[in-house]
């Protein structure tokens, strides 16, 4: 998979998840939706991971795992990167 596709997957996980968190918010009752947020952010969690080993941080935060403060560097996770 290439770099601009694992960011396409994380993001899908990254909306998934936060979706199912606004609807949590008004059905906190809600047990099999609850599991599935945790699913979603678990697989999210896991390739925001995997990402990040290989191409950086795609969040400041994410920048305390790393020797040095990396976030900064380019390409930023948004940007399309020339040859993609």
């Amino acid at each position: 998979m290439s770099k601009q596709e694992k960011l396409l997957e994380l993001q899908k996980y990254n909306f998934a998840a936060y979706d199912m968190l606004l609807y949590l918010d008004t059905h906190p009752e809600d047990k099999k939706a609850f599991e599935m947020f945790k699913q979603l952010v678990e697989k999210f969690n896991k390739l925001k991971l995997e990402y990040e080993n290989e191409f950086g941080p795609v969040e400041p935060y994410s920048a305390a795992r790393f020797g040095t403060f990396n976030w900064l560097e380019g390409p930023w996770p948004w940007e399309k990167e020339a040859n993609a």
